[in-house]
Order: C-alpha cells, then structure tokens, then sequence
C-alpha cells in the first residue's frame, strides 16, 4: 500500500510481530545488512536475547541454520518474522517499535537492550546518510538522470 509519502506500513501489525515472534528480522533499502532481534533464551536463562546487525541470508531457513551454529543452547525459533522497513531509520524510533523491543525484553527477561539498539540505530543512520550521499553524487549502483551542465 502506498501513501502520500510512499511506502506504508501497519504499525499495528508491525507491533503485533513484535509482540508474538520469538525472531524478528527487519530488512531496509539503504543497506543489505538486516536487524536481528532474537527474543529467545535458552531454558536456564545463561544464554540471553540477542540484537545485532547481520548479513542478509536467502531464506528463513538459513536463517534458523546460522542462529543454531551461532547459538546452540536456544531452540530453533517456532516464529520467525522478516519484516521490509520503507521507511527512514529515524522513523522506526519514532513509531516507538524498538520501545515495544525494549519493553518486551525487559518483561520477558529482565534485560534492558537499549543500549545496544540505540548503537545499530546509529549505525543505520550512518549508513542511511552515506546511501543518500552515493544517490546524491550518481555513485556506484545508482544512475544520475540529470547532469550539471558546465560552462
């Protein structure tokens, strides 16, 4: 669906992936990396959720397989949710989503990840601003349609 401003996304369904899966991933245009949010732990509670930026992989299923090497001790996840993010990194703050995060992980857990998300939150604005730039200036991957014209 598309709105006035582009792309439009369902907060509610959005909050409602949070609020359900046990794997979140969340995928953007401005970087291939994804944001991984693991809310499983493993049943003595020694191995803790885990949020973090990773590579893109080509299916759920390898997903389900990296997390297993990666984390042996937790479950394979039963809810897995990849989730396309339109919109700007600064709007996935604003619509208050890594608060539901936040919220859930402290219930659920006892930890406070805001920390670590508010760094890949950084870090994706980083990127976001060097995507525009590369847009911007015609850079590798991207076609400028108008030139400046010299005199």
């Amino acid at each position: 669906m598309f709105g006035d401003n582009g792309n439009v996304i369902d907060l509610d369904s959005a909050a409602e992936a949070i609020a359900e899966a046990e794997v979140l991933v969340i995928g953007f245009d401005f970087t291939a990396d994804r944001m991984l949010i693991d809310l499983r732990s493993d049943p003595g509670g020694h191995t803790l959720p885990l949020v973090e930026l990773v590579e893109p992989l080509g299916s759920a299923t390898e997903r389900t397989l990296w997390l297993q090497e990666r984390r042996p001790e937790v479950a394979p996840p039963e809810r897995f949710i990849f989730m396309g993010w339109p919109h700007t990194a600064q709007y996935l703050k604003d619509a208050a989503l890594l608060d539901m995060v936040t919220t859930r992980m402290k219930a659920e857990q006892g930890i406070d990840p805001s920390e670590d998300l508010g760094s890949i939150l950084k870090e994706l604005r980083r990127r976001e601003r060097l995507d525009t730039r590369s847009a911007v200036t015609g850079a590798e991957g991207f076609e400028t349609l108008w030139s400046r014209v010299r005199r």
